[in-house]
Formats: structure tokens, sequence, C-alpha cells
């Protein structure tokens, strides 16, 4: 038998990593996830959640929106309205599932799009939805309203009235109560818009490490793999096919069965950069510009600085 040591990954490095790099498609969408799992957490603070749950919705909200493949896609989710909103969110749901230390928070992320809907929004198809999903619906949506600006104190006024009007109907009445006794704390939204967010979170909570051992590696590099290749359908297996390939290549090689076993992790994760690559490039037709080459020539940095 193969004696492995055990790897030891933080939970908030290896979620921020994934997250950062997917709000690298647009400027525009730089901490916006950060943004969702602050006022997430902030909202299930005030309602006295458990520790637990509130940690499922920070790494809920760091997440959420990974279901959403283009970038014009990541752009519709800034729309405070949404059409179809719920594809993206079972999109998410679907891809993260497959990770246990993972699996309650695709839950979160599957239904964040879910409106109150007097009551209506307790359960779809059957199926109960978590009070954590609105948590995060409310907070996604907060963050959109909020946006940039960098004068939040003189519009929370108008944003609290929208969200308000919005009680019982795209929202769940008790959330918007709790966010209606946080929005009188101005600490709280200048925390919001702090180019310092990550690190406010960071000391905000303790997420500790997952004690991953070379077969769970693996299973995490498959499930960061299917999330890159997700996006195109032209590279809808590749990673799989290079971890396969690069682990058969390294045993042939005469590497030890770790080395080979690594080498397919490496394999799975190696496009990872690819996610800051807009799938309008990716899925070009046509031959590729200059300035689009050299957009994608720049996803093996984005790979290595995020890992």
């Amino acid at each position: 038998m193969l004696v492995t040591k055990d790897v030891n990954i933080p939970l908030f490095d290896l979620i921020t990593c994934l997250s950062d790099v997917i709000d690298l498609v647009n400027p525009e969408l730089v901490n916006h996830h950060s943004k969702v799992a602050y006022i997430a957490y902030s909202i299930g603070t005030q309602l006295d959640l458990s520790r637990t749950e509130r940690n499922e919705l920070l790494l809920a909200g760091k997440l959420h929106d990974i279901g959403a493949l283009s970038c014009q896609e990541r752009m519709n989710t800034l729309r405070f309205e949404l059409n179809n909103p719920r594809r993206h969110a079972e999109m998410g749901g679907e891809l993260l599932k497959g990770f246990a230390p993972l699996s309650r928070v695709a839950e979160l992320i599957r239904f964040h799009h879910v409106h109150w809907d007097g009551g209506n929004g307790k359960t779809v198809c059957g199926e109960p939805v978590p009070i954590g999903s609105h948590v995060l619906h409310l907070a996604d949506r907060l963050a959109v309203l909020i946006g940039n600006r960098r004068d939040i104190l003189k519009g929370t006024d108008a944003i609290t009235r929208l969200v308000a009007d919005q009680s019982g109907g795209m929202f769940m009445p008790e959330l918007v109560d709790a966010f209606l006794k946080l929005s009188k704390k101005e600490y709280f939204w200048l925390d919001v818009i702090s180019p310092s967010i990550a690190a406010l979170l960071r000391r905000r909570v303790s997420l500790g490490t997952i004690d991953l051992n070379l077969d769970g590696l693996i299973s995490l590099g498959q499930v960061f793999a299917k999330i890159i290749d997700f996006r195109s359908r032209f590279t809808a297996t590749h990673s799989s096919g290079v971890a396969a390939g690069a682990s058969a290549l390294a045993r042939i090689a005469g590497c030890s069965e770790r080395e080979c076993q690594m080498m397919k992790v490496a394999g799975f994760l190696h496009d990872m950069g690819k996610l800051a690559i807009p799938a309008e490039i990716l899925e070009k037709p046509g031959k590729l510009s200059a300035d689009e080459r050299k957009t994608v020539s720049c996803h093996p940095f984005y790979t290595y600085r995020t890992l």
C-alpha cells in the first residue's frame, strides 16, 4: 500500500484562490464575491446563526457565481432584476457538490436566486430551500446595489428603501429586518466597499484546514477541472485528458507512484488561469487577434499565482 503524507489546505485560502481567479474576468467584478460573503456573514451574525452556518454563508458567498460561465453572464448578474437567474445557480451547485467539504455550500448556491414570493420560496419543486440560500440572495442583490461606489454613505437610504420595498416579495421578511438593523451601522457599509475586504473576512472567521490524503487531493483536482473545462464545449474533457496523459507519461519515465499521482493533480489544475479568460475568446471559432492571443497567453501566470 502506498503511504503518503496528508496535505493540509487552509479552507479560506482554497476558496479565495478559486473566487479571485473568477473575479479576474472583468474589473467591474473585482471583490464582488467578497462583498457578498461579508454581507451574508454579517446578516447571519445579526440573525444569531451558529458559527458553522455563518462560515457556510461566507464560503457560499465567495463562490456563489461560479456557475456563470461567460463574461456576459457574469456581467448580467450585476443587474438587480435578473432574467432566468436560476440557470447559473443550479450550475454552480452542480459543479461543487462532488467535493465533500463543499457539499453543503453547493446546496446554498444551488438555490441562491429563489425569491421568497410570500412564502412560496420555502420550497422549489418540492425540495426545501435552506434559509442560507435566501440570505445569500439578499446579500448578492445588496452587493449589486452597492457596486463599487466610494461615496456609499450618500446612497444608503435609497438602497435600504429599495430592499425594504421587496420584503415578502423578492426577500424573506425576517432577513430584511435583520438587514435594516445592520444598515444603521456605518461600519457595515464602509467595510463592504473597503479594498481590504478579503483581509477583513480572514480576520472575522476561523475556517481551519481540510486534511486531504492523495485521493482527496485528486478529488479536489477533479472538481477544479470540471469548473475549468465546463466553460467551453471545446475543452469539456481537456483537463482530465491532460491529467491522465501526464500521469501515464510520468509512470513510463520511471517516476514513483506518488509522483505520478501528483502529475495527475497538476494536469487537473494546469488551466485554472483560463477562468480569467473570457469564454467569448475561448469559444471564438476563427483565428484569434493579436490582442486576444496576448490575453490567452496570460493564463499560465494566473494559474501559477493563484496556486
